[in-house]
């Protein structure tokens, strides 16, 4: 009977994926209707939605407080990272990818277009 049983349910059946996480340093219900438009126009970019993230509110964090929700790329605006990086460039921390821009109400054109060239490299475009 054992036997039996070692075999009946083989595959994975509840695999988690790895998600994208964004982390903004204000409320979410404090971001302007403008600023939300902004990210979802970034991230339907990369062919994501707002739907398809995970949404952390932090002033200051690490890769490591973010671990619980099994980021593969983490992108923050406004929020400080508890190591060294540099804004608007793609960069990996413990096999997390990471792009740091200030809050999204402070992106001009030109940051834009360097967030876009970061993101362009994390996402593989």
């Amino acid at each position: 009977m054992i036997s039996q049983l070692d075999s009946l349910y083989t595959e994975e059946l509840y695999k988690t994926t790895s998600r994208v996480i964004v982390v903004i340093s204000k409320p979410w219900n404090e971001v302007s209707e403008d600023d939300r438009t902004v990210l979802s126009k970034m991230l339907v970019a990369v062919k994501l939605s707002l739907a398809s993230i995970q949404i952390v509110t932090r002033k200051e964090f690490s890769i490591t407080d973010l671990s619980a929700f099994n980021p593969s790329r983490v992108l923050a605006f406004g929020s400080l990272v508890k190591s060294p990086a540099k804004m608007y460039e793609h960069f990996t921390i413990d096999g997390v990818s990471l792009i740091t821009a200030e809050p999204l109400e402070k992106l001009d054109d030109a940051k834009k277009k360097a967030l876009w060239l970061a993101l362009k490299q994390m996402f593989g475009i």
